[in-house]
């Protein structure tokens, strides 16, 4: 090896030698990396704030788990408290609607029902051409009080309009025979409790009754004009159509 090769690696060993254990040259080579760090470190900061931002942002961040254990417990309690209250039902509100149509199967009888503005005499009689008539003012159908439905009837075994023949043989209902009447929406069945036959005058409707009642009415077809059958009856079950 050449001589100034072998004095410039004694010259660099000695140097690094002297490096190392030379506290005042240790020291300022760490004064000098110090802002290097700084500023990797300040790199540092920046980058993850940012990243942690961004994840923010896009709601990547994981629910911390005490927050995920209390809304578990709050549902749980929610629940139990759900399943121990006791369930008050509603108040079932009875609904009342206006009579469009009578049946009663025992004596053939399917007529439409007719409800006028008005209680004249002239209004009432045009009404009856179209069948039953409900008399304004009484009870609807459902409603507490009475519903009064009157129609006609005929001794003529053939008449052009049937409406004459709304309510022929009336008078053969028995107590227990089933009346529907039914509305746009409801089917309301009644109960017949009598089948009376009075004259005209002494043939008199009670309205202000405690339940709902339905009384029919036509005159006699075979009797003198001025009887009436009238049938009472009382409401036992309502269903939807």
């Amino acid at each position: 090896m050449p001589a100034h090769s072998i004095k410039d690696a004694l010259t660099a060993h000695l140097i690094a030698k002297t490096t190392m254990n030379d506290p005042q040259i240790t020291t300022l080579q760490r004064i000098d990396a110090s802002p290097v760090r700084t500023h990797f470190v300040r790199t540092f900061v920046i980058v993850f704030l940012s990243f942690a931002g961004i994840l923010f942002s896009i709601d990547f961040v994981p629910e911390p788990r005490v927050s995920a254990e209390l809304r578990a417990t709050t549902t749980t309690q929610t629940a139990s408290v759900a399943q121990s209250t006791p369930v008050v039902p509603q108040q079932i509100t009875r609904e009342v609607t206006t009579p469009t149509r009578i049946r009663i199967r025992t004596i053939g009888v399917d007529a439409s029902i007719v409800t006028p503005k008005s209680t004249n005499i002239d209004v009432l009689d045009r009404a009856l051409l179209s069948g039953a008539v409900h008399y304004p003012g009484t009870a609807l159908s459902g409603e507490t009080g009475n519903m009064l439905i009157f129609g006609h009837s005929s001794y003529l075994p053939v008449v052009v309009n049937k409406a004459f023949q709304t309510f022929n043989e009336l008078g053969k209902l028995k107590s227990g025979d089933t009346i529907e009447v039914s509305s746009a929406t409801h089917r309301y069945t009644y109960s017949v409790d009598s089948v009376t036959l009075s004259r005209a005058e002494d043939a008199l409707v009670p309205l202000n009754v405690s339940r709902p009642t339905l009384t029919l009415a036509t005159c006699n077809t075979f009797g003198a004009k001025q009887e009436r059958w009238v049938v009472v009856a009382h409401l036992t079950q309502k269903s939807p159509i």
